[in-house]
């Protein structure tokens, strides 16, 4: 499904530890921190960082680094509080309380950004364990696949209404809001979940905009992952599946990134992204720019420390990634190791192929227990003794050999 393109913010769509909890009867209460407005990355790309490719101007959620902070996504690193509220409506009234929807993503997703940032970002859930019911039937909205800026904007100035000053909305960087699951089809049918980024769906009685928005309906099969998967859209990232290949939607970048197909077996992100969101320090990626032969120690990208990447650079908004894989910490379930490489594009919108997997073993798949037919780039990571070639362009990455620890030993060519 094709995305919209609005210029009052961003919608975005999958094919997609509690630091306090408020429970709400008849009074006020306040939850306040500080505001945040930051984007990822937050440096422009200087002479210094060459292998840092510049965001591409008019591209949807361009896959490179931006020279300005952009006020529609959460800061990336440091503290992010996350207000998350629950709604039902009167044709699809909650069955189930909201302490047991609130467990079905927490405190997983917390724990999930910890890993996945090595420390660096620290998401702090505050939810309102109550159902806010909304004064329309949800077959009223008009919530279907996608749907449009004017149904979300509806949405959120009802769901404002409806909270009033029972909620302080202010001082947190995004809200979740979660559905009653029994409200619409179930998610094996039809995926609703859905982002919204940028201009202001609707403003509470405290003044907040609601700008930063993650819509969550149905029992996804990603589990927690889903909301996951969401927020990542809220700190800049985008939708690395095939949005207009509902048959192949793992073509691109199959399992390895939870932009991708966030019920995959391999959810860490890749390392550009972790990269981009200030996750990794720029001594633990390598830069090739010049001609000749270098050889690398990549290190588990799932493990803190050491080296992460190596990016070559072609062009002005392209380059290839080479990063090692292994089955631990967000990949515990990965269905092969290796050394993955990866072309990265700043010119491509969420959903077209900003970044595309490079398949080691094209003739073969592997996991196909792994969601039917969804598995065709499982086996893609590199071996010892296997080389990647792209001779139009005169790189080649070799696969040198594994150490004890995981890691790989690779050597870049470059002409």
């Amino acid at each position: 499904m094709r995305r919209a393109k609005r210029r009052e913010g961003h919608i975005w769509w999958k094919a997609a530890a509690m630091a306090g909890v408020l429970l709400l009867g008849g009074g006020s209460s306040t939850l306040i921190g500080p505001t945040a407005s930051s984007a990822p990355p937050t440096s422009a790309t200087p002479s210094g960082r060459p292998c840092a490719l510049r965001a591409h101007r008019g591209t949807e959620m361009s896959e490179g680094f931006a020279a300005l902070r952009d006020p529609a996504y959460a800061r990336s690193t440091g503290e992010v509080r996350a207000l998350t509220l629950f709604i039902d409506f009167p044709d699809a009234p909650a069955r189930e309380s909201a302490g047991s929807r609130y467990a079905e993503f927490f405190p997983f997703v917390p724990r999930w950004y910890a890993r996945a940032s090595y420390g660096r970002l620290r998401y702090h859930v505050f939810p309102v364990l109550r159902y806010f019911r909304m004064p329309r039937t949800f077959e009223s909205y008009g919530i279907t696949r996608g749907y449009g800026w004017s149904v979300h904007r509806a949405m959120m100035r009802d769901l404002a209404a409806v909270v009033g000053r029972s909620v302080d909305f202010r001082g947190y960087d995004l809200v979740n809001v979660i559905a009653t699951p029994n409200a619409g089809p179930p998610a094996d049918e039809t995926v609703l979940s859905v982002t919204w980024t940028g201009g202001t769906a609707a403003r509470t009685e405290d003044g907040t905009h609601l700008d930063r928005v993650s819509m969550i309906y149905g029992h996804d099969q990603a589990g927690p992952r889903v909301l996951a998967h969401e927020n990542g859209h809220i700190l800049g990232l985008p939708d690395l599946y095939a949005a207009d290949d509902f048959h192949r939607t793992d073509r691109l970048a199959g399992q390895w990134d939870i932009m991708s197909l966030d019920w995959g077996l391999q959810s860490d992100p890749f390392a550009w992204h972790k990269w981009r969101l200030g996750w990794l320090d720029d001594a633990q990626v390598g830069c090739v720019t010049r001609p000749g032969a270098r050889i690398f120690q990549l290190a588990p990208l799932e493990l803190p420390g050491g080296r992460k990447a190596v990016v070559i650079p072609y062009g002005r908004r392209a380059a290839y990634v080479v990063e090692a894989r292994t089955a631990r910490g967000n990949d515990a379930s990965a269905c092969s190791e290796g050394v993955l490489v990866y072309r990265v594009r700043t010119d491509v919108d969420t959903g077209d192929g900003p970044i595309k997997v490079i398949d080691a073993h094209p003739g073969t798949t592997a996991c196909e227990f792994s969601s039917g037919s969804f598995n065709s780039l499982n086996d893609a990571p590199y071996r010892a003794g296997e080389r990647f070639a792209d001779r139009d362009k005169g790189i080649g990455v070799d696969v040198l050999a594994r150490d004890a620890d995981g890691g790989w030993t690779i050597r870049v060519t470059k002409k």
